[in-house]
């Protein structure tokens, strides 16, 4: 049974078993649909990527992007010493930016050190509570699917209709009879 109030996709995100290449296909569509832009992933069936998983431009400046989905929480220790690693990255690359995509619980006091390791360069980091947020939004429904085979509920089908109502004015007619209708079956 699916757990509810978004447990379940913080649950498959921090207990991640699909391995390293699923990991930055998803890392890489949601970075896209955060609005970075020309992303062009590195080597997610393996091979050496040059200390970035991928590259892409955010706000018009050059960003790497590193993933670090391992099974389970791991000590602050080990987050730290990876993301310090794909920090070398960005020098590495000529980029100014990292964003860094993990599976992992961080504090908003651990998410500051990691940022202000080096206050030269920009970095974003997508962390479990943040993906997991973004996944259970209707923009992203489809993408949860299909990376963490989570469907829709009947609250979140009704929640993706009305978003693709206000997306689509011309649609909000119908939308409206159709409850118009319903109202007077129920009466």
């Amino acid at each position: 049974m699916r757990m509810s109030e978004g447990r379940e996709t913080f649950s498959r995100l921090l207990n991640w078993d699909r391995g390293q290449a699923p990991s930055e296909r998803l890392a890489a569509v949601l970075l896209s649909n955060e609005g970075f832009k020309g992303l062009d992933p590195s080597h997610p069936l393996g091979g050496k990527d040059g200390l970035k998983d991928m590259t892409f431009s955010f706000e018009g400046k050059r960003w790497i992007g590193a993933v670090y989905f391992p099974r389970g929480q791991q000590s602050f220790t080990a987050i730290q010493d990876k993301f310090i690693h794909d920090l070398e990255g960005v020098a590495a690359n000529n980029a100014e930016g990292l964003a860094f995509v993990t599976n992992q619980e961080l504090r908003l006091s651990e998410r500051k050190i990691l940022s202000e390791l080096n206050p030269k360069i920009d970095v974003q980091i997508y962390h479990l509570e943040r993906i997991a947020s973004l996944l259970n939004t209707p923009p992203f429904y489809g993408i949860r699917m299909e990376f963490l085979d989570i469907e829709m509920t009947k609250e979140e089908q009704l929640s993706f209709l009305r978003t693709i109502i206000n997306d689509f004015p011309e649609l909000k007619v119908y939308w409206n009879k159709w409850q118009s209708d319903l109202m007077a079956i129920r009466h």
